[in-house]
């Protein structure tokens, strides 16, 4: 329990410490800006035929590999400075000990990674607020939106899934998405945590860029074998119902992939801060820093 402690005093002092941060604070206000932008065209939509929306779009917007390539440049954005140790993490250390200190920073990956899906929750709905309608079903205007062109006439850029239409209902693809947005989040700051920690350089980051190019190639065609290693592609609830079944890449699957991965790579992460060699010397400096961030 202590160590538990002492790691969520890392997280949390982490967070203090990312928001501060006024790159963080841009990438959630540039993001939430794209999202409500290019969902105008569905409210206006909406006000030329006078029918209120249900509140799914965020379902259709992970399903949009151009919508993710965003959501992913911005969420690799906010992890860019992994492992996240600045001046004080030598005088930290001793306090919270290695395990945790390192348990701290995958729950800092959890809370941050939380926060920003709330985040694109919230910017999905915000547009459509006094327009919007409670409903088990998709409703007219997903439905038409899917199904039609009528989008085209309204500039929309987001495209609506007819897979996801057919072969979900509302409720449990809202869910299921979340789930798997959330747990592709992780998957991908633990991979970039591990990786940056163990070069001490961004490559982690470079190779989190480049899990983002591969979901573009699965899409285009190129590469379609790459689903059962493609995180994003497995992100998208679209995926299990399309192209991906040949290769035997179905629900469950992609289930396993982000619970093994996430457990596999917290294990990696706690093993990668033991690399490390800290001199500890120096008492005087770990008790003021004791005090200061409350690591008892």
């Amino acid at each position: 329990m202590e160590v538990l402690f002492r790691a969520n005093q890392v997280s949390r002092y982490n967070l203090k410490k990312g928001f501060e941060n006024s790159r963080i604070f841009m990438i959630l206000v540039i993001i939430t800006l794209f999202l409500v932008d290019n969902l105008v065209p569905v409210l206006n939509f909406c006000r030329s035929v006078n029918i209120p929306v249900a509140p799914y779009a965020f379902v259709f917007v992970i399903n949009d590999v151009v919508f993710q390539v965003v959501l992913f440049a911005g969420l690799l954005g906010i992890l860019c400075d992994a492992p996240f140790e600045d001046d004080s993490y030598k005088y930290m250390l001793p306090r919270a000990g290695k395990l945790g200190w390192s348990i701290g920073q995958i729950l800092y990956i959890l809370k941050v990674s939380f926060i920003y899906l709330v985040v694109i929750i919230g910017a999905t709905i915000i547009p459509f607020i006094g327009n919007m309608c409670i409903s088990e079903r998709w409703g007219k205007i997903w439905g038409t939106l899917g199904r039609t062109s009528a989008g085209m006439e309204f500039h929309l850029s987001l495209g609506i899934s007819n897979v996801v239409l057919e072969s979900y209902k509302p409720a449990n693809a809202v869910v299921i998405s979340i789930l798997l947005e959330y747990a592709c989040f992780v998957w991908i700051g633990l991979l970039v945590l591990f990786i940056n920690k163990l070069a001490k350089k961004a490559i982690g980051t470079v190779v989190g860029a480049a899990l983002v190019l591969l979901d573009i190639c699965i899409e285009n065609d190129w590469v379609e074998w790459a689903y059962k290693f493609s995180p994003i592609s497995l992100a998208r609830i679209s995926t299990y119902s399309g192209f991906a079944l040949k290769f035997h890449v179905n629900l469950s699957y992609g289930t396993t992939f982000f619970i093994a991965g996430i457990v596999i790579l917290s294990i990696l992460c706690i093993a990668a801060n033991y690399t490390d060699s800290i001199d500890l010397t120096e008492r005087a400096k770990i008790c003021r820093t004791k005090r200061m961030f409350n690591l008892e």
